[in-house]
């Protein structure tokens, strides 16, 4: 109990002494930890001088440093001051550099305090002056030092990320140490520029080619967050506008307000996000505009400081943030229960960006101060969605040109069938008026010959005038019917469902060389039956080849060939006569008939004429 008592008494005493006599030891290391060592204080009231700092510490009023920790106390309107006491334990001068590696603040000042009470100050920079003003040129804050043998000082570090997050991690090395700590994070941040450029130019090409405007918005998505990342880091200060101090905050702002709205779009336009798929498509528009309004914000911020204006601002980018990734999430789960499987690209790419997007979020706010991957979780998790989500733009399209053929395969069924259904209307018709002409009209013709030949008897009594006017109406009477006849047959010959293709174009062929001028030559091999539709097309594009030989080819002898060769038939039709122009006389209405047909099933014609006679050749698939 006494010991407990003495140790209580004793915890002033030994505090005083730890703010008093715990200074950083430089001997032969390369770095050293200042969490260890410093001490903070925040002044709220924003009166605070370099002398009053130096009482409060000499009063043990600081706080320590976190030990092994990033200093990090997230959204602050305060200044912060960091103290630390340095001795040199060498025998010679050293030469050292403190590093602020936050790479945003506002304004940043470091006081040194010799053993004699005199104050050096070793430059006033930030973003809030230009590049040129740093002690030494680097995109984090670096202030050389020089300490002489033995020496022991204390410096202060005054900082002001008023409306930002007091995210600061420091740390003190020999200089040339320190120096080459930055090579491999100046590659690796090239390597991931390059990356981000790359993707850039990449879908400006794409979008140059296709002219989707999914390419668009990806690649002005990912200017925009590399602007971001290497505002981030104090790059693009350093490299883009060294001389316009103070603009680096608002584009942060800016730039992550804009990525998130066009996030919101490429998801939209990815997984064919629409009303009539998704009941999330009007709050996702709405929050894409939000997104978009709240990038023209920080804008105003440019002429004057608002405090709470940069507040507000802060916390709701932040938020924004988180929020994005969770609706771009919720949205393409949506279309992935409706069945479009491409969405799981975009989910996969979208959980990469997720842990990225909660690290920096967290670390922002002050909850954690850790960075997943190296050179921070953002960056890592941006740079994989990027890459992933490209590849996904690659598989969208093979997933757009599938189904892209299926609906033009469907569209052709849907015409074929539809053909087939006219076809077939068609057919029937035929058939029927065939049918009428043959039984009703056919009938009554013969009945009106009937009728006259009755009056046999009493066209002898009639005068030769009469009787020439009686023998012209029989003969016409004749005439009308084999006309009929011809008619009938054209529209649908006699008994071709009983008798066949073959069959039927046989007795045509023989009838036409008892009667005609031409003789025409059958040749037929068909050993596979063919379809009845099929069939009847076919008779009529043979029917029309013939009516084409006998109407204009002046031909005396002509070839008629029907061979069926596999799933194939082939027709061939050759005549001896005057041939044709075929560019010219393919607009005749018999040649449009043979072409229709042809298509119709999908064949192929070839036709070769000249003065000694007219080949012409058709090739037609069978249907399986």
């Amino acid at each position: 109990m006494n010991k407990v008592l003495l140790l209580f008494l004793l915890l002033p005493f030994h505090l005083c002494f730890a703010q008093q006599g715990n200074p950083i030891l430089i001997d032969t290391a390369k770095k050293f930890d200042i969490s260890r060592h410093g001490y903070f204080y925040e002044d709220r009231n924003l009166n605070l001088n370099i002398d009053s700092i130096i009482n409060l510490k000499q009063a043990n009023k600081l706080s320590p440093l976190t030990v092994g920790k990033v200093f990090s106390k997230g959204y602050t309107q305060s200044y912060y001051w960091i103290a630390f006491d340095i001795k040199n334990t060498l025998n010679q001068s050293v030469h050292l550099m403190f590093k602020e590696q936050s790479s945003s603040i506002n304004r940043l000042q470091l006081f040194k305090v010799d053993t004699t009470g005199k104050i050096h100050r070793l430059g006033l920079t930030g973003d809030h002056f230009p590049f040129r003003q740093r002690p030494y040129h680097n995109r984090s804050f670096i202030y050389p030092l020089v300490l002489a043998p033995h020496e022991k000082a204390t410096f202060y570090l005054w900082a002001d990320k008023r409306g930002q997050n007091m995210y600061m991690p420091m740390s003190i090395g020999r200089d040339i140490d320190i120096i080459q700590a930055e090579i491999p994070q100046h590659t690796l941040f090239g390597f991931y520029t390059g990356i981000f450029v790359f993707a850039v130019i990449f879908n400006m090409l794409l979008y140059a080619s296709v002219r989707d405007k999914i390419h668009l918005y990806y690649a002005i998505y990912i200017f925009c967050t590399l602007i971001f990342i290497l505002e981030e880091e104090g790059l693009a200060f350093q490299w883009f506008y060294p001389d316009l101090p103070g603009l680096q905050d608002y584009m942060r702002l800016i730039m992550a307000s804009l990525s998130c709205g066009l996030l919101i779009q490429v998801m939209q336009l990815f997984v064919n996000q629409n009303p009539e798929n998704s009941r999330l498509y009007r709050f996702t528009t709405y929050y894409k505009r939000f997104c978009w309004l709240m990038s023209i914000i920080p804008v105003f911020m440019l002429f004057k400081s608002f405090i709470a204006l940069e507040k507000t601002v802060f916390y709701i980018n932040n938020f924004l943030a988180l929020l994005t990734v969770i609706v771009l999430i919720i949205c393409v789960v949506e279309r992935i229960r409706a069945g479009y499987k491409l969405g799981w690209y975009y989910f996969i790419a979208t959980v990469m960006l997720l842990f990225g997007v909660f690290n920096y979020v967290f670390n922002t706010l002050g909850l954690t101060n850790f960075n997943l991957l190296k050179p921070n979780g953002l960056v890592v998790g941006l740079t994989a969605e990027i890459i992933f989500l490209s590849f996904a733009l690659t598989q969208r399209y093979n997933f757009l040109k599938k189904e892209k053929e299926i609906l033009l395969e469907e569209k052709s069924k849907h015409q074929v069938d539809l053909a087939d259904g006219i076809f077939n209307a068609q057919e029937d018709e035929r058939t029927r008026l065939a049918r009428d002409l043959h039984d009703d009209l056919g009938g009554t013709l013969s009945i009106i010959k009937l009728n006259i030949t009755a009056f046999q008897q009493k066209v002898l009594k009639l005068t030769e005038n009469d009787r020439m006017f009686y023998d012209q109406t029989i003969s016409m009477i004749e005439k009308a019917c084999a006309d009929l006849r011809e008619i009938s047959h054209n529209l649908m010959p006699k008994n071709f469902e009983k008798l066949g293709l073959i069959e039927t174009l046989k007795e045509h062929f023989n009838s036409l060389n008892h009667s005609g001028k031409i003789a025409f030559e059958f040749v037929f091999q068909v050993e596979h039956p063919i379809e009845s539709a099929t069939e009847i097309t076919i008779y009529r594009i043979v029917n029309e080849l013939i009516n084409n030989i006998n109407r204009h080819s002046m031909a005396t002898k002509a070839t008629i060939q029907i061979l069926s060769f596999g799933e194939r038939i082939n027709i061939m039709a050759e005549d001896n006569g005057i041939g044709f122009d075929p560019d010219q006389d393919k607009k005749g209405l018999g040649m449009q008939n043979i072409l229709s047909r042809v298509n119709y099933l999908s064949g192929k014609i070839q036709i070769d004429s000249n003065r000694n006679g007219t080949t012409i050749v058709i090739d037609i698939p069978l249907k399986p």
